[in-house]
């Protein structure tokens, strides 16, 4: 009996048992499901919040689309967005492109950048423990270790094609020695390529609140980098492959997340390059650049939702294409000799020529709406030449007020400044004097005395070709004289009209100082008479 009892106790302890069991089951998965129904109603709430602020982005005011007579662009969701010619500069859209954004990894451009212009390809970039532990390991990497060592060419490849973050820092201390050194490298850039609204902490765009940029800011920095065809190319590509060496043991093929690139869904036939960047406080960001039909476009989108960046960013592209054309200004020289000054001029007759003086680059173009014509741009002409590397000047073209692109004023070809040419000539004379006494004085030497001789015809028809007399009448600048007596008359007439005028002004205060010496005279001699 005992043994049934024992037997029964315990098999309804085991039922007790099996029932908790059951309950805590129970209970866990009631509350897993309230988990994730809690986690999927937040996911959702911040999904929709995301996206209503969005909506609320694409009614934001389009600044090109204020311009008279431009194309009109398309709404899009981002917080900033710039489409830019990258030969000319000229903004073709503008959206909140000054505002101070978070870059993301479209930083990354910039470092890529600075290794490229820094480094060889086969330099060997190794991984310190700072590189590889001060990002998380839930960010974008490749899994690098410390110690393991790659070739610059493999980490600009890890970096712009899979983003990682730990080979953006490696490269950095490869370059400076530190990522705080390679920061301040960086902020030294971008003021040199012109950036104002700029601030870098880091090589990889992890957030921080001190590292930013701006739309117009960050394509500057994209034009500087896809000007190089190797950069671009890298931004370009759908997958990196690593093989395995004796400094990184392991070998891997990784996928990009951008999807402009060949094979993927808002693949871009005419993409030069792209970079892409997320972080929850920049949201997504993206770099790209373009070309088709003579236009070399830059896009950069910033705060915008996923996918689109993408979609923003081929909107744009289409539009730039579609409405824009390149002409080249010296296609319309009768338009652009608006420069001339007149009154310097280039030539053999003082009365005759009517050359300017200045020349405009030739190859210099501007961007302009389709159905617009060159007629309807105007110039600024700055005077200032600071940190130029051709010219004298330069020439701002606008259309109603934006810019559409620039060219460099340059000294004439045909013209030389007459004293430097004149003493070019005589310095020439002079040595080809000393050449001639140097060999008949040399000793030994009757063999090149002896050629020299028999040339010597022959070298004196081919100097007298370049006699500083020729080159007076042909290439000096000389002052047009029809323009001048022109001017000297109008100063002539506009002095004898202000002698003439200060001559009758004189007068009539003379005059009237008179009769008040008169009138004067006689009162006193009134007064006297009658004895007052």
């Amino acid at each position: 009996m005992k043994k049934n009892n024992g037997n029964s106790y315990k098999g309804k302890r085991e039922v007790l048992y099996k029932k908790k069991v059951r309950k805590i089951g129970t209970a866990c998965a009631v509350f897993l499901m309230l988990f994730s129904f809690f986690s999927m109603n937040v996911c959702a709430d911040e999904t929709s919040d995301l996206e209503a602020q969005r909506q609320a982005r694409m009614n934001e005011v389009v600044t090109t689309n204020q311009i008279e007579g431009w194309p009109q662009g398309p709404a899009i969701g981002a917080e900033g967005a710039i489409l830019m010619e990258a030969k000319t500069g000229a903004i073709l859209y503008a959206k909140n492109i000054d505002e101070k954004l978070y870059p993301a990894s479209t930083t990354k451009i910039m470092t890529g950048l600075l290794a490229y212009e820094n480094c060889k390809l086969d330099e060997m970039v190794t991984f310190s423990h700072d590189a590889v532990f001060s990002v998380s390991r839930s960010d974008s990497n490749i899994g690098m270790d410390v110690g393991e060592s790659i070739p610059m060419n493999k980490a600009l490849e890890g970096m712009m094609i899979l983003s990682a973050n730990e080979v953006a820092n490696a490269i950095a201390e490869h370059v400076s020695g530190s990522m705080d050194d390679f920061a301040v490298l960086m902020n030294k850039k971008a003021e040199e390529i012109g950036c104002t609204n700029t601030h870098f902490t880091n090589p990889n765009g992890l957030h921080d609140e001190n590292h930013y940029t701006t739309c117009r800011d960050l394509a500057m920095i994209a034009k500087y980098y896809f000007q190089y065809d190797y950069l671009a190319g890298l931004s370009r590509e759908p997958a990196c492959e690593f093989v395995a060496t004796e400094t990184q043991p392991d070998s891997f093929r990784l996928n990009t997340k951008n999807m402009l690139v060949k094979g993927r869904r808002y693949q871009y036939d005419a993409l030069v390059g792209s970079k892409t960047g997320y972080t929850s406080e920049a949201r997504q960001t993206l770099v790209s650049a373009a070309k088709k039909d003579g236009l070399e476009l830059i896009c950069v989108i910033m705060k915008e939702e996923s996918p689109y960046q993408f979609e923003d960013t081929v909107a744009l592209f289409d539009y730039g294409f579609e409405n824009f054309k390149k002409v080249n200004i010296a296609d319309h020289s009768d338009e652009s000799n608006m420069l001339s000054t007149g009154f310097f001029t280039v030539g053999q007759d003082v009365f005759g020529s009517n050359e300017s003086i200045l020349t405009v680059d030739p190859t210099a173009v501007v961007i302009l709406p389709k159905n617009a014509d060159f007629s309807s741009v105007r110039y600024d002409l700055s005077a200032n030449n600071a940190g130029m590397k051709v010219g004298v000047a330069k020439v701002n073209y606008l259309f109603n007020g934006n810019l559409v692109g620039t060219a460099n004023l340059s000294m004439n070809a045909e013209s030389a400044t007459l004293f430097d040419e004149f003493a070019d000539e005589d310095k020439n004379v002079t040595a080809k004097t000393e050449d001639a006494e140097n060999t008949a004085g040399g000793e030994g030497d009757t063999t090149a005395v002896s050629d020299g001789e028999e040339n010597n015809g022959t070298d004196a028809e081919a100097e007298s070709e370049k006699l500083p007399t020729t080159n007076r009448n042909k290439n000096g600048i000389f002052i047009n004289v029809k323009i001048a007596l022109i001017a000297l008359g109008a100063i002539a007439a506009f002095t004898v009209i202000l002698v003439i005028i200060r001559s009758i002004i004189s007068q009539y205060q003379f005059a009237k100082k008179r009769r008040e010496v008169i009138r004067r005279h006689r009162e006193r001699k009134r007064k006297g008479k009658y004895g007052e």
